[in-house]
């Protein structure tokens, strides 16, 4: 009588299973900022910024001043700690004699909703004539925006890997009052 109850049992299990499986599975979309489909807005006390398209409910903040770039994202983006957190170094999330960038989002689908958890974006840094590009990874959620790390895209070889990989494994569980740190091979970049 126990065997006849195992089938469908496991089979109900399974079924379960790849329905939790496909809710969390993780996808990865690319959104661009391009200040001139941006709106200014007053936000940043050392100079200008902006008000740029993400996914929906999370647009996303840049501010620029004392030759740095400060980005955040979702609802009063401006207020999130993100908003307030750069790199050392001179930096821009913009190539030269451009005005656009890329945002890669890393997020779940549940009930039909997108659900990001993590961004990855490229600065490009400079320290003298020391030039350099580094990938920074935040955490994302309803209410927060923060740094989780800093990964050196010239010293890692696999730089987009390790960061896809770090936005998977830690951005969920970060502790937005904690520091971002470096993660991988470092020292080719300015931070």
């Amino acid at each position: 009588m126990t065997a006849r109850w195992l089938i469908p049992a496991a089979l109900v299990i399974a079924g379960t299973v790849h329905q939790a499986a496909a809710v969390r599975q993780v996808k990865s979309l690319y959104t661009v900022i391009d200040l001139k489909s941006c709106k200014t807005v007053k936000g940043s006390a050392n100079g200008e910024a902006w008000s740029c398209g993400g996914l929906p409910d999370y647009p996303v903040f840049v501010a620029e001043g004392d030759l740095k770039t400060y980005l955040s994202v979702g609802g009063g983006a401006e207020l999130r700690r993100a908003a307030t957190q750069t790199l050392r170094s001179i930096n821009t999330v913009f190539e030269a004699n451009s005005n656009r960038a890329a945002v890669e989002w890393r997020f779940i689908i549940r009930d039909g909703k997108t659900l990001p958890y993590a961004t990855i974006v490229r600065y490009f840094t400079r320290s003298g004539t020391r030039r350099g590009e580094v990938l920074v990874v935040m955490r994302v959620t309803e209410k927060e925006a923060c740094h989780v790390a800093y990964i050196d895209a010239v010293a890692n070889t696999d730089a987009i890997v390790l960061a896809r990989r770090i936005a998977d494994e830690r951005a969920r569980a970060f502790n937005c009052t904690s520091e971002p740190a470096p993660v991988g091979a470092v020292g080719k970049s300015p931070m």
